[in-house]
């Protein structure tokens, strides 16, 4: 991707920035798609293959409180894109998604701000952040994205979007590949995880 256009810019560009629900992400080593929806307790009869296009079609018996989530293969990690739903942001989830000795990282935002960026590894949640100024850290390890941090910083100020840019890039330096367009233009598979699932 140019210099010129983040990754953010993307995201806009697909209407995945919505002015009320935001953004959420999670992307999960050491198991596959299928797996990766099951662990975030979809229903795995709602399955089908989609894209991000045509996901609504495929998707128009959820109910109004379901979560709807796109799902697929992303480099060696499983990006879980969540359309509906901040399920994928869960402590519980990302504990669950990276159990049995692999690792997630997720993002989310709203309209409210609420930025979080958190990364667990075997279970275990070892960082959770926001990624505005002061970034204030916590989780079992707050030191365990440093070596990912190196000439990466979040600026205060009103600069959302380049912070929410550098958040992106350190998701892509921890993963190998973040979330891009051909990401989003290739054939997934969408789920649906129902009301009370959590």
């Amino acid at each position: 991707m140019s210099e010129a256009r983040t990754t953010y810019d993307l995201l806009d560009e697909y209407g995945l920035d919505d002015d009320y629900f935001g953004f959420h992400a999670a992307w999960v080593e050491g198991i596959d798609a299928r797996e990766a929806a099951r662990r975030m307790r979809a229903d795995l009869s709602t399955t089908a293959e989609c894209n991000i296009h045509d996901i609504h079609e495929h998707t128009g018996n959820a109910g109004e409180r379901d979560g709807i989530i796109l799902v697929g293969q992303a480099g060696s990690w499983v990006l879980i894109l969540q359309l509906r739903g901040w399920d994928c942001l869960r402590d519980q989830a990302l504990s669950i998604a990276s159990s049995g000795g692999g690792r997630a990282v997720a993002i989310g935002w709203n309209a409210n701000g609420d930025e979080q960026l958190i990364y667990a590894a075997d279970g275990r949640i070892l960082t959770y952040m926001s990624f505005f100024p002061p970034s204030p850290r916590g989780g079992a390890n707050r030191h365990a994205l440093d070596e990912y941090m190196d000439g990466l910083s979040f600026v205060d100020g009103p600069d959302t979007e380049a912070n929410i840019a550098t958040a992106l890039t350190l998701i892509e330096r921890i993963t190998g590949r973040g979330i891009d367009q051909d990401w989003l233009e290739s054939s997934n598979t969408c789920y649906v995880i129902p009301d009370g699932a959590w």
